[in-house]
């Protein structure tokens, strides 16, 4: 069975090339335009993996994936894992990804395929989701 990935990013280039990327590869992929859409996604559907970007207008994606694994745990639902991928370095950014067990935290304009290893590696060691 296919895994499902879920990208929540609010620049409309990056979740067509990533959706691009990610369905050629055999996965079902749902995207999110932003924090908002991301909420409601990530909270409803089931997912292998969230990769999710940093900075969005709306809300960060840290606060976001803390609502959305706040929601899952308190529903009783598979809490997917995440990487986080962002164009602003920041000191304290992948300090607060680390308490919230991201799987990685890449910088953009990062390399599709160390992205698509990062996914691979991370889906094949959790098969239970």
């Amino acid at each position: 069975m296919a895994k499902k990935i879920l990208i929540i990013d609010d620049d409309p280039l990056v979740l067509k090339t990533l959706n691009r990327l990610f369905s050629r590869e055999g996965y079902i992929v749902e995207s999110a335009k932003g924090a908002w859409e991301g909420l409601e996604k990530g909270k409803n559907l089931d997912v292998n993996l969230v990769i999710c970007d940093v900075r969005m207008p709306e809300i960060d994606g840290i606060e976001l994936m803390k609502k959305i694994k706040e929601y899952r745990k308190n529903q009783n639902k598979i809490i997917a894992p995440v990487i986080f991928i962002t164009g602003y370095a920041s000191d304290k950014a992948p300090v607060e990804a680390k308490k919230l067990d991201a799987r990685d935290y890449l910088l953009k304009p990062f390399d599709l395929d160390k992205l698509l290893q990062s996914v691979e590696e991370n889906l094949s060691r959790d098969d239970e989701y």
